[in-house]
């Protein structure tokens, strides 16, 4: 802003850091980026250790085999292929009003998720039932396979484009889509085979979907590691926008077991993994990884199914109408001020909807240091329904950014569950819905005539 504006064997964790070359950062920077007068500023320092959690790879059907990662040197995908680790031990993280530049120095082992499964736990079945009778689906975990369904390798009567690090029509993303036109009408599918694409991509061909082989999301990675301090040759940066690794620009887009990272560290700036705004994009069993702002959403309609997406400070941001059904949202790090910052425009009755799933923590992020989200334009709209809210969720729930306040602020929740649920201290702000308004939290009234093909 914009300013703010493959397996678990060690040898496949050190080949995945060796291919990211990613050191250590220091300290933080504002975000030189975007022209938002908003723009946000935190703090946040790693301070030493690493933290290994279970994570494996999920099948058909959602069975996790569970193996122990150890952490990478601060990187977000510091343990590769099919082991996880989820965050170095942090400081909690502190966000100041008014600019945006994320956490601190990185000094000891951080963030390691290369290997977790799509979500971190499966949804085989349908675990159990949160969303009922709001347009969510019933919650059982994140995703991973768990949907019972056919996927996007069953797809026939399609054109295929093929891409592997070799044996295959091309060994890069970027030269699969620029095979195709930017004004492409024929419905198409990339199938990309597991490995680590280290690629600053632009998805600008509509009609496509990126297809990764089912139960391998976690071991098919697309990243870069600019971020928004990183030179843009002229003697600037290229800001929040011009420094993520993967921008998607096409509509009517479809994505499915695939893993989106920057693979700038801890403390590194913002440094945005997928940038989404195409219109009517669906996402489904899919990762998202980075640190700060890891997944922006923008002026567009986007669809979010049984997904995962993991950071510390804003990590899910932006002015898009967005549903995420039934996805895991993962504060690590040391965590930071909030988990999202909404950007809504006045007029758009819907920004950032978040229907069943759960919002979690690793152990780094202390109790009660975590907002559900925080107003990056002054009428960002935010609602949580049927979501299993964890121990680091504030007890207030709501922050105001910068010069906004939580006057204008569109924020609400129905029906949360877990420790962070609690709403007795909630800002008085912020809107408890009654059954009737939650009615309306249905895919029809937020996303309009556009049915995403992955929430059926």
């Amino acid at each position: 802003m914009r300013a703010h504006f493959v397996s678990a064997s060690h040898l496949a964790r050190v080949l995945s850091l060796a291919l990211l070359g990613v050191p250590l950062a220091a300290a933080c920077s504002a975000d030189a980026g975007d022209g938002n007068p908003n723009a946000k500023a935190g703090s946040s320092s790693a301070v030493g250790g690493s933290v290994s959690s279970a994570a494996g790879t999920v099948g058909v059907g959602g069975s996790v085999s569970s193996t122990a990662g150890s952490s990478g040197a601060g990187s977000p995908l510091g343990g590769a292929g099919g082991s996880g680790s989820t965050a170095g031990s942090a400081a909690a993280g502190s966000s100041t009003a008014g600019s945006r530049s994320g956490g601190g120095a990185s000094t000891g082992g951080s963030a390691s998720v290369g290997g977790s499964s799509t979500g971190g736990s499966s949804t085989g079945s349908a675990g159990a039932s949160t969303s009922a009778g709001t347009g969510g689906r019933a919650a059982g975990g994140a995703g991973g396979g768990g949907s019972g369904s056919s996927d996007c390798n069953s797809v026939t009567g399609q054109p295929v484009v093929t891409v592997a690090p070799s044996g295959a029509s091309f060994t890069t993303v970027q030269a699969a889509l620029n095979s195709l036109s930017k004004t492409n009408t024929t419905p198409t599918q990339i199938r990309i085979a597991p490995g680590t694409y280290k690629e600053k991509l632009t998805i600008a061909v509509p009609k496509v979907t990126l297809c990764g082989q089912t139960g391998k999301a976690s071991s098919t990675i697309l990243t870069y590691s600019d971020n928004a301090n990183t030179s843009n040759g002229n003697g600037g940066t290229l800001g929040t926008t011009g420094g993520t690794s993967t921008n998607l620009t096409a509509n009517d887009v479809s994505v499915e077991n695939i893993t989106f990272a920057n693979s700038t560290p801890l403390g590194g700036s913002q440094a945005v993994a997928l940038l989404v705004s195409g219109n009517q994009v669906q996402f489904r069993n899919c990762r998202f990884l980075s640190f700060q702002d890891t997944l922006y959403v923008r002026k567009a309609k986007q669809y979010f199914r049984d997904c995962y997406v993991e950071g510390t400070v804003d990590f899910i941001f932006g002015d898009g109408t967005t549903v995420f059904d039934n996805c895991t949202v993962k504060s690590v790090g040391g965590g930071g001020t909030a988990a999202t910052a909404p950007n809504t425009d006045q007029a758009v009755a819907y920004g950032l909807v978040f229907l069943g799933g759960q919002l979690t923590a690793d152990t780094s992020v202390k109790a009660g240091s975590v907002a559900l989200s925080r107003n990056w334009g002054a009428y960002g709209a935010a609602a949580f329904l049927h979501t299993a809210l964890g121990a680091h969720i504030s007890a207030v729930g709501w922050s105001p950014m910068g010069t906004n306040t939580l006057d204008t602020a569109r924020f609400s929740e129905y029906k949360n569950t877990g420790a962070g649920a609690n709403t007795a201290a909630r800002a008085p702000e912020a809107k408890q819905l009654t059954d009737q308004q939650a009615a309306n939290y249905t895919l029809t009234t937020i996303l309009g005539s556009w049915v995403p093909t992955f929430s059926q």
